[in-house]
């Protein structure tokens, strides 16, 4: 390896321990033939992380580099790794599937077992260098960002990414009614993805100071509900017949059973925000279900596909993340904007080392 790439250490934000990040050195990221070190540009903090931080995962071992919305620049290439150059900059796909066990062999990359993701079994990107393996490389989790976009608009192409996938399996169609709850950043990524679609879009916050510097043309009504208690708004603009497609965009228990009661029948209800270890575990009427012929779907993560989807619908100006991006932090304050982006009072919180 050049000599120019020796450093032995560097800066990175690591979870220590449960609800311990530390700001310290760590060994300089190295790569196997193929693959890439990256410089990170900015990485979000997305609820995830924030779940990682107070609960760990099975699957993880501390200590730990967290962090998978990246956006980053090409720093070095270990041999070639297919046409990218150094230079380039580029945004990450989080996992990277073992591509034999019997969900790979399906299509079915996101349900691995065995597969790795950023942050988590391999080393993300709260830190100022990330090694990308060749297994990566070839499965496609480098996209390249086009020169229009900011750092920080790359980094929601992740999330994005994943809101595509969560309305392309639940089939939101124009002409629809789509209802959002949950107005926090990934809220109101659904609610443009929605919008893009066609559909008329009402949106369920608690909270309404978190959207005051968000735009809301996306949005055709803005309801709140202060209670907790999901509004009876919804049913009396439909009509009393209930939305099309209801999108559960926060971790919310009694959002998920009450968004049952949102949709008319034959309605389709997503639960898009996880809840976590530790949560309550959720009562649900399953008549509603039955007798309604309602579709019931989780959804989580994404494919590099979608993610270079999400970086051109950005790129384009079809959906708008320039607002989304609320505040930054430097690497040394990871322990601040984590729990600045714990508080709920903005939107997405971006760290830049």
């Amino acid at each position: 390896m050049p000599s120019a790439y020796t450093w032995p250490t560097m800066k990175a934000g690591v979870l220590q321990e449960l609800e311990k990040l530390v700001y310290r050195d760590v060994p300089h990221p190295q790569t196997d033939d193929g693959g890439v070190i990256l410089k990170i540009k900015a990485c979000a903090v997305c609820n995830s992380d924030l779940r990682l931080f107070h609960y760990g995962h099975k699957r993880m071992t501390l200590p730990q580099i967290i962090g998978h919305e990246v956006c980053a620049t090409i720093e070095q290439i270990n041999g070639k790794a297919g046409d990218f150059t150094v230079g380039d900059r580029v945004e990450v796909t989080p996992k990277i599937p073992c591509g034999t066990c019997f969900y790979c062999e399906r299509g079915q990359y996101l349900a691995c077992p065995q597969g790795e993701s950023f942050g988590y079994q391999l080393p993300g990107g709260f830190a100022e260098y990330m090694a990308v393996p060749k297994r990566g490389v070839d499965f496609g989790v480098l996209s390249q960002v086009n020169a229009k976009l900011s750092d920080n608009e790359a980094t929601m192409a992740e999330p994005l990414a994943c809101c595509l996938k969560g309305q392309r399996i639940s089939q939101v169609k124009q002409g629809e009614t789509v209802v959002v709850i949950g107005g926090g950043p990934i809220g109101m990524l659904h609610c443009r993805v929605a919008k893009s679609h066609g559909a008329y879009v009402i949106l369920i916050e608690h909270d309404q100071k978190r959207l005051d510097n968000v735009g809301l043309a996306a949005v055709d009504v803005n309801i709140e509900a202060p209670d907790g208690d999901l509004p009876p708004q919804v049913m009396e603009l439909t009509h009393n017949e209930g939305a099309d497609v209801a999108i559960v965009a926060c971790s919310s228990t009694r959002a998920q059973v009450q968004a049952l009661e949102l949709v008319n029948k034959g309605g389709r209800v997503n639960f898009f925000g996880g809840l976590g270890p530790g949560h309550p575990q959720i009562t649900i009427d399953s008549d509603i279900i039955h007798y309604r012929e309602l579709t019931v779907t989780g959804t989580h993560g994404s494919l590099p596909e979608d993610n270079r989807l999400a970086l051109d619908l950005i790129a384009n100006g079809t959906i708008k993340v320039d607002d989304l991006v609320s505040h930054s932090f430097p690497l040394n304050e990871i322990e601040t904007a984590f729990a600045y982006a714990q508080s709920k009072q903005g939107m997405h919180v971006a760290v830049i080392p």
